[in-house]
């Protein structure tokens, strides 16, 4: 029976995995994974976890794939993300312990060894269909003008649909919404459908 904790490391930088292991080596008894490629079809990573295994995830967030981080709160492991994004939307769905994309080592311990009260399931949040369709041309790209020439209402109501939605996802400004992960919005559009 294997009970040495294994953490699995998702990266695209190989040199950024080594340095990791190298520092977590000495002060975390494991055996380091590393996941070059995350995305829904990393079902290997997934089969592989335990409860008392550890995932860091040093991806880009606009990289990641949402469905894939649905499955991995499934799973009732420990995840440490890195994030610029500091209210970030996903520590609140899933409880996902947060550090900064340019943490420390002290900031990746702590947050390795920190008690989570997980409860391992997703809140989604909740959108009107106005706030959905602002919410999509934002990231689409569109101006606030083009979105009221678009959906036929005030430029100040679309400043507040999109201030309500951004709000709903952890973001404060609308630049922010394209890091967010791969099919997040088809995700939440789809299920509130």
């Amino acid at each position: 029976m294997d009970t040495l904790v294994k953490v699995f490391i998702c990266t695209e930088n190989y040199y950024l995995y080594k340095g990791i292991v190298c520092s977590l080596s000495e002060r975390v008894n494991c055996h380091f994974v590393w996941v070059s490629d995350i995305d829904n079809k990393s079902s290997f990573v997934l089969n592989a976890l335990r409860q008392q295994d550890i995932v860091i995830l040093l991806t880009e967030t606009k990289m990641i794939d949402f469905y894939f981080l649905i499955k991995l709160c499934k799973c009732q492991c420990k995840v440490v993300m890195a994030s610029n994004e500091q209210n970030w939307l996903l520590n609140i769905m899933f409880n996902f312990a947060m550090i900064n994309t340019h943490f420390y080592l002290s900031d990746l311990l702590l947050a390795i060894y920190s008690k989570s009260n997980q409860n391992f399931y997703a809140k989604y949040p909740k959108f009107t269909k106005q706030e959905k369709k602002v919410l999509f041309y934002t990231y689409k790209g569109h101006s606030v003008s083009a979105m009221s020439r678009y959906l036929e209402i005030s430029e100040k109501t679309i400043y507040q649909h999109q201030r309500n939605a951004l709000n709903k996802i952890g973001m404060d400004r609308p630049r922010s919404v394209v890091g967010l992960p791969k099919n997040f919005l088809d995700f939440l559009f789809h299920k509130q459908s």
